[in-house]
């Protein structure tokens, strides 16, 4: 008997279980897509700084979407089950045991569960594989096609399956806690919402979360990324007490505000705590979209623009004084070599640096430093920001504390030794030795750009007598770099010469004392340049794929709700036409109610987007890479086509539900 009565649920029930189907489906695609690109992004991506890059990226995104869609399961379950509540309701009333309907439940959701799950996970499979093998023939040097890990799968069903059994056991619990008139009973009760004053303490704790966020935030540490929930949870705290608060004050006014917009704030005054997680859910998808997604589509087409013509040398190779010998194929007049003593400086990050002298500097920028001693000047490579001061004092902590030489375990113990030794570490001689004091920290363009951040290859320029000192005694060791050739190649035949020099470089090779921590020897402008064009367009890929996926979520979020909501806008209708309201008037009215859910979520998440955008530009001052007017500018355009994209959808749902009511 319970299976006929759950097949003909699902015959007459077939809109809402579509609806409830399909949200399920897309949000375990979602998770498996990004939970599977975030698994063999590592092996998939040859270049080791490019995938590193993508890894970080990948693993904020993951946790951006496994929110969203875990927030869009949970709510197409509690929307689905308001719609079916008062069937089972009426299935005890005609007889039926709870422990029946407990079972017709349970049937109904595991049904549910594992043929959406099952969809998903096999759509999100075909999706991810075809992702790899499209970049792979566009790009087949660069993109490999890997199997994806037995652990998405199970992360994806267990996440699935654990959401389900919670949603069942809290129906079964509230089930059990109720009476068969409250269950059967039409109307909604109004849902009480915070009104007394001591609640503002809760606002207070939301502000001071944003405030923390705020100083977390403008710093180049990685810990920045947890701004961004911190964020999430102040804001709702303000919005879910702030506005239960102002509820009340205009209850109080009703002469004035409170009878004027009525129906505009019904949605909040009859609804309160239903609609505050709706906001939530809305509120998180455009905060996201709005920071996180903006800024990084922002980054990608007009920050980051890596071009040949902006690099002085076509390559750059870091060797010894034997090679020079050794290099004599290159003495042709279409090449054309400046060679200069270098040596090479590991910071405190573990990251490999380019370090010459002042008077080297001089012959190839013109700059006159003053340099006495331990003292130092960074110039971080960047060909987009030329002359920006850094003053992150993230960077400043790196770079004072250094050791010349290649990359070391044992030294690079030695730092962090001095910098957790406090005060008496710091007086040590060890500490004398690697701390340098930074006369000036810049950007500037004198080799080139050959990474993608702020904390490897920069160029670190020594005193005249103090470089003299270390580079002779370094140049002893075979192993260690004290030559940067410096390379530009003329004439038709500039890859094959390109070619020659790489065969060179692999032959002649330098042991690695540490893999994860070697930076490369050689540099080539046209390769270089190329793989990052290619990055930023996965990037590019990837933030668009997220913003697709979480105006998706919007969308169905709206229709669930106001599928969920229908029978209470059709009383609504009725009772304003009734009333002798205007056909106009109704439609305008409660075209308003419908969207003010979403309008508060735009509106909320549009101050945090702001408040975002101003410590983003903070962040990105100190580190002296970003034209604060061009950003704000493109952030604002591309920002507001999504904000008008988001109401044009909003509005088409919310006419869709008023032709439904008129239907009725």
């Amino acid at each position: 008997m319970l299976k006929k009565i759950v097949i003909k649920n699902f015959i007459s029930n077939r809109r809402g279980y579509l609806l409830y189907f399909t949200s399920n489906i897309i949000a375990t695609m979602e998770l498996f897509i990004f939970w599977g690109l975030k698994d063999i992004v590592l092996r998939a991506i040859k270049d080791q700084e490019t995938a590193l890059d993508f890894y970080i990226d990948f693993i904020v995104a993951t946790g951006i979407i496994s929110i969203i869609t875990i927030m869009l399961m949970s709510f197409a379950t509690i929307y689905y089950l308001k719609l079916r509540i008062k069937d089972y309701s009426l299935f005890i009333m005609l007889g039926l045991h709870r422990r029946e309907v407990y079972q017709l439940i349970l049937m109904e959701f595991g049904i549910g569960w594992i043929v959406s799950e099952g969809i998903g996970i096999i759509g999100g499979a075909g999706t991810l594989y075809g992702i790899q093998e499209i970049l792979k023939r566009i790009y087949p040097t660069l993109v490999e096609v890997k199997k994806i890990s037995f652990n998405v799968y199970l992360h994806t069903f267990e996440l699935g399956g654990g959401i389900v059994l919670g949603t069942f056991l809290t129906t079964i619990i509230w089930l059990e806690n109720q009476r068969l008139s409250s269950l059967m009973q039409q109307e909604e009760k109004n849902q009480k919402f915070p009104e007394k004053w001591y609640w503002s303490i809760l606002i207070f704790i939301g502000g001071g979360l944003i405030v923390a966020a705020w100083f977390m935030f403008p710093s180049y540490e990685e810990i920045h990324y947890d701004a961004y929930f911190i964020w999430i949870v102040g804001t709702f705290l303000i919005l879910i007490f702030g506005t239960g608060i102002v509820l009340s004050k205009i209850k109080y006014n009703k002469q004035k505000f409170y009878l004027k917009h009525l129906l505009g704030i019904n949605q909040f005054s009859s609804k309160y705590q239903n609609n505050m997680m709706l906001v939530l859910i809305l509120f998180t998808i455009h905060f996201f979209a709005l920071t996180y997604i903006m800024t990084g589509i922002v980054t990608t087409l007009f920050v980051e623009q890596y071009e040949v013509k902006n690099y002085p040398y076509d390559v750059i190779y870091m060797g010894n004084a034997s090679d020079q010998k050794n290099m004599s194929f290159l003495s042709d007049n279409n090449v054309r070599i400046n060679k200069i003593p270098m040596v090479r400086v590991t910071s405190f990050s573990r990251d490999q640096q380019i370090g010459i002298s002042e008077k080297d500097y001089n012959n190839l920028t013109g700059r006159t430093l003053g340099l006495k001693n331990q003292e130092i000047v960074v110039e971080m490579e960047d060909q987009n920001n030329s002359n920006k001061i850094v003053t992150d004092k993230t960077f400043i902590e790196n770079y004072s504390l250094m050791y010349v030489g290649r990359y070391s375990d044992d030294k690079s113990e030695e730092l962090r030794s001095i910098a957790i030794g406090g005060k008496r570490a710091a007086k040590s001689k060890m500490a004398k030795n690697h701390t340098y004091k930074i006369k000036k920290m810049y950007t500037e363009n004198t080799l080139g750009q050959y990474t993608t951040g702020r904390w490897r290859e920069s160029l670190i320029i020594f005193s005249n007598d103090y470089f003299q000192k270390v580079h002779k005694s370094l140049s002893c060791d075979e192993q260690e770099l004290t030559e940067l050739y410096l390379i530009k190649l003329k004439g038709k035949d500039k890859y094959k010469t390109w070619e020659k020099i790489k065969a060179f470089a692999q032959h002649r090779g330098m042991k690695i004392v540490n893999d994860g921590n070697e930076r490369k020897i050689i540099y080539h402008t046209n390769s270089f340049v190329k793989e990052q064009k290619v990055r930023l367009m996965f990037e590019l890929l990837s933030k668009i794929f997220i913003l697709s996926i979480l105006l998706a979520s919007s969308a169905l979020v709206i229709n669930i709700k106001n599928k969920a909501d229908l029978k209470f806008y059709q009383k609504r209708f009725e009772f304003l036409r009734c009333m002798g309201m205007k056909e106009t008037e109704r439609k305008k009215l409660q075209l308003i109610e419908i969207q003010s859910v979403n309008l508060v979520a735009l509106i909320a998440s549009l101050c945090m987007a702001v408040i975002h955008l101003i410590a983003y530009i903070m962040r990105a001052k100190k580190a002296g890479e970003i034209n604060t007017v061009n950003f704000v500018k493109y952030w604002g355009c591309i920002s507001m086509i999504y904000i008008l994209f988001e109401c044009v959808i909003q509005r088409v749902f919310a006419q869709h539900v008023l032709k439904e009511v008129e239907k009725q």
